[in-house]
């Protein structure tokens, strides 16, 4: 079981669906430049797919009834279509690009039946992108002593962890309040997730 994923989950129930969406959407933000530095090495995919559908999703917020099923899954085949497969290279890069691509296609299938599990899932891809990133910065090898504790104890892990259970606490204190841009800008984390370029 990923008892990180199953708490996260019992967290995010405290929230509104819309929070729950926006959630998930400022952490697809936060995956997002894994997939254009992929796209710069690789000269493979479009970021453009994936900065489309993030745009319908931050709409949706403002909207509710703008985008209907048939829209939200065509969006969610684009994103499909531009999604690397891990099998075609061998660099860890790919994961990176793997976690942005099935982050926002998990919150575009939230968007269609409003089930949490996708938004937990979201959390984990950004968990899961930390991880990878640790293992690969500090060489570590899948059988080395403590890996898990090294790598939640790591500052970035305790960045990412702190982040998300951040958001949810401020979404939580908001009591149902609607979303407007001045929320989401106070709740934007800029800053990139890992440094992709210090693995290079």
């Amino acid at each position: 079981m990923d008892i990180y994923r199953e708490d996260i989950k019992g967290k995010l129930k405290s929230l509104t669906t819309e929070q729950q969406l926006l959630f998930a959407a400022l952490t697809c933000e936060r995956l997002y430049p894994n997939y254009v530095y992929f796209h710069k090495r690789f000269d493979w995919g479009d970021p453009k797919v994936l900065l489309d559908s993030m745009e319908i999703i931050y709409q949706s917020l403002f909207f509710k009834t703008l985008f209907g099923s048939d829209e939200i899954q065509e969006h969610a085949e684009a994103v499909d279509m531009v999604t690397p497969d891990t099998e075609d290279y061998s660099e860890v890069f790919v994961s990176f690009a793997l976690d942005a691509c099935t982050s926002v296609y998990s919150t575009l299938n939230f968007m269609r039946d409003q089930n949490l599990d996708h938004v937990a899932d979201v959390a984990s891809y950004a968990r899961d992108t930390v991880d990878m990133f640790i293992q690969v910065r500090d060489n570590l090898d899948m059988h080395v002593k403590d890996l898990e504790t090294r790598i939640a104890n790591d500052p970035l892990m305790i960045q990412e962890k702190g982040r998300q259970l951040s958001i949810i606490e401020k979404l939580k204190a908001l009591d149902g309040e609607n979303v407007t841009d001045s929320i989401i800008e106070d709740l934007r984390d800029k800053s990139f997730i890992i440094d992709a370029e210090a693995i290079s």
